[in-house]
């Protein structure tokens, strides 16, 4: 279901207006079992990467999340793996030592969100507004996503000084 290398990377017309258009989720996390939820994140840019554990071109894509999530500290970086347990999922992200959040038993959230293919990746800004897909597995990733991002930080910082 992961598209081929030359065709990874691609935001498609048909994806985007099949995708959500806020953000709506409540998951538990990977590493503790509690339920993560997008109101816990209200006022926070999010990376949501829709991922399965089993899937080659998502674990390639996991390292490239948590190099955004040490680049971009004010984006909310979280793998939405599509494991019914967190078993494999956790093995994984402490295989290759990532802090980045993750949740799982997310196939319900994929199927609302017509997911055809892991890894997708969903930007929303602050207010939750999807900004951005990216579909497939693409070695440039990092450097699509901080381009995707940019004006996300100053938009926090003034989401910050309305709330004082």
């Amino acid at each position: 279901m992961t598209p081929p290398p030359a065709q990874a990377g691609k935001t498609s017309p048909a994806a985007a207006t099949q995708a959500p258009q806020t953000l709506h989720f409540a998951l538990p996390q990977v590493k503790t079992d509690t339920l993560l939820t997008s109101a816990e994140l209200t006022g926070t840019p999010v990376l949501i990467a829709v991922v399965s554990s089993g899937c080659g071109y998502c674990k390639r894509t996991l390292p490239q999340l948590e190099a955004a999530r040490r680049a971009l500290p004010q984006l909310r970086v979280i793998a939405a793996f599509l494991d019914e347990t967190p078993t494999r999922p956790l093995a994984l992200l402490n295989k290759n030592n990532l802090r980045l959040d993750a949740v799982y038993q997310a196939l319900p959230l994929a199927k609302s969100w017509r997911v055809d293919g892991v890894p997708t990746l969903f930007l929303f800004d602050a207010q939750h507004r999807l900004v951005k897909i990216f579909d497939g597995y693409d070695e440039n990733r990092l450097n699509d996503i901080k381009q995707a991002a940019k004006g996300l930080e100053k938009e926090v910082k003034m989401i910050s000084l309305e709330a004082k």
